[in-house]
């Protein structure tokens, strides 16, 4: 790292307009794409164009005819079929009329009693001992996940895989999935009226351990809830769940690890949040393809995604079970999680001016599941909207993290001074913190509301085990630093955390895009143009990890563009 007094490493400034060709650009294609202006940054500016949606349809019902073996399975896994038994008839259209019974209550797994974990643990012994081929057992069940995650099924009336993560419909799709589950369970029990699955309540402090009734090492008395499956011994009751997982924070106190938690839940239901596609993701119509890498909403990437990875086995393959996703729904604390996970999008509805999608192509998109009757049906992704029409509610419970609102901890534009460590393009970010300025253009926002700043990092990283908070404003950020500040944006990690669950490439180049428009509202940088990025490495025990590996800085720049558009043409510019 070098050391420079006010040197912005700001190497010139462009301004690229994209013009509208009437034999290129269609009118509706040139209002998606909008007005693409960049501002030229550390390796010069760039102009870069989103690809429209194929068509403006809904998602159909998987083409079952058509499933194939799964996609995406990691090194040493032999590929296995995870499609659902086929039906010979036209599964009917299932839609919740509600009334007639009691609401069913779902209720923190960690205050459960042993009345409710011997009956849990009965439910799952009658799943598994079901023959291997009913839709309803054990094993099927578990096939569903990797079905519609690892592109078994196509769309109907498409050649594109049938994907479910990183979109708006990773909510609806895992509402239903969980709801049949539940159902299922219920109806082995006898049980239609009461039984609910409880929920890994691991936003509150009492319940950010794996519950206790799910635990290897505590519930032996109901070994069901947990034989077989492969987990972190490490994080095994009553480690601490950290909701933010990397490289780092099995390293952070409980009180740290809880706090930090408290803000990882406050930026995914509140901060980051704010509108419709933040929160569920983007848009996925009939003929898109899978989004990768990007696409997701503020809980699916945390403490969803995180939470899976922190579970799973890191001597296994994939991090079986719950790091897979071929492989997640095996593991019986999976739906406890995603019983969490949906009571997440009760909460976020009940804040103000929040609401669900109301867009046709969103309400129409289909899934199939079979039934307690282990009956084929089709479902809409609108109507998962309303638990109570589906029977069921959440208990009401203590959400501490609704307090953990952001400081803001620089009062004024940041500039760089002597003593700051400047991030220098094709140098090594080591263990220390380093900063650069990035050009921004106030006037485009100014004049074009609709679109947002995006910084634009590309990274090289060459079996790196890191993790990188990004901070706007604010360059004297460390690793000590609590992430519940204003000035944080996000973390991106370089690592084997993050490629496992596919042949991963541990060596090359990756480019996130950051809309930090808010960021910048909130720390009154909008009139700015220029702003101070830091870049804080996180590093792992060396002790285990003696090395971090490499990671570079290749280019950023600022783009402006249309929030959550689709860059699949991208890669062409970078």
């Amino acid at each position: 790292m070098a050391e420079a007094g006010g040197q912005a490493l700001l190497l010139g400034k462009r301004k690229l307009l994209i013009r509208q060709e009437q034999e290129f650009l269609s009118p509706l294609l040139f209002s998606r794409i909008a007005l693409l202006l960049v501002s030229g940054m550390i390796a010069g500016g760039r102009c870069s164009s989103s690809s429209s949606s194929s068509s403006f349809s809904a998602v159909l019902a998987p083409n079952m005819s058509s499933c194939q073996l799964p996609q995406h399975f990691p090194s040493g896994q032999e590929p296995y079929d995870c499609c659902a038994p086929p039906a010979d008839y036209e599964p009917r259209l299932f839609r919740p009329v509600g009334g007639g019974s009691p609401l069913r209550v779902r209720r923190p797994a960690h205050a459960a009693d042993d009345a409710y974990a011997a009956k849990l643990a009965r439910a799952y012994t009658l799943m598994k001992a079901l023959p291997p081929d009913d839709p309803r057992s054990f094993s099927q069940q578990a096939n569903i996940h990797c079905a519609y995650c690892n592109n078994v099924y196509r769309q109907m009336n498409s050649t594109q895989p049938f994907q479910v993560h990183n979109t708006w419909l990773f909510f609806p799709f895992h509402r239903w999935y969980i709801y049949f589950h539940e159902r299922i369970l219920a109806r082995l029990l006898g049980d239609d009226l009461d039984f609910a699955l409880p929920f890994w309540n691991y936003d509150h402090p009492d319940g950010a351990s794996i519950p206790w009734l799910f635990s290897i090492s505590s519930s032996a008395a109901y070994p069901v809830l947990s034989a077989g499956a492969l987990r972190d011994s490490t994080h095994e009751f009553p480690a601490t769940v950290a909701l933010d997982f990397g490289v780092d924070t099995d390293l952070r106190p409980r009180s740290v690890q809880l706090q930090e938690n408290d803000n990882t839940m406050y930026r995914a239901i509140v901060r980051d949040a704010r509108d419709r596609p933040a929160f569920f993701g983007w848009p996925y119509r009939r003929g898109d393809s899978p989004m990768e890498g990007f696409g997701f909403g503020t809980v699916e990437w945390q403490p969803h995604n995180t939470i899976h990875s922190w579970v799973g086995n890191k001597s296994a393959i994939g991090w079986k079970h719950m790091g897979a996703l071929f492989a997640s729904g095996l593991d019986p604390v999976f739906y406890s999680h995603h019983a969490e996970i949906d009571r997440f999008w009760e909460l976020w509805k009940a804040l103000p001016d929040h609401e669900d999608f109301d867009e046709e192509e969103y309400k129409n998109a289909e899934f199939l599941f079979y039934n307690e009757d282990g009956e084929l049906v089709r479902v809409r992704a609108g109507d998962a909207s309303n638990t109570t029409l589906l029977g069921y509610v959440y208990e009401e419970v203590e959400t501490p993290w609704m307090g953990a609102v952001p400081e803001k901890r620089s009062f004024a534009p940041a500039t760089l001074g002597a003593d700051d460590t400047v991030c220098l393009v094709g140098e090594s970010i080591e263990s220390s913190p380093c900063s650069f300025i990035v050009e921004r253009d106030p006037e485009v926002s100014k004049a074009s509301p609709s679109l947002h700043d995006h910084l634009v990092l590309t990274m090289l990283y060459n079996d790196t085990m890191m993790r990188l908070d990004v901070y706007l404003n604010f360059p004297s950020a460390n690793a000590t630093t609590n992430s519940g500040c204003k000035e944080f944006v996000t973390q991106i990690s370089y690592t084997h955390f993050t490629f496992v669950g596919d042949d991963a490439q541990l060596v090359g180049n990756n480019t996130v895009r950051l809309d930090i428009t808010e960021r910048l509202v909130d720390l009154n940088l909008t009139q700015e143009g220029s702003i101070v990025v830091t870049l804080v490495p996180r590093l792992p025990n060396l002790s285990i990890f003696p090395s971090g590996g490499n990671t570079v800085l290749l280019s950023a720049f600022v783009e402006y563009a249309i929030p959550y558009q689709r860059w699949d043409a991208m890669s062409a510019y970078l």
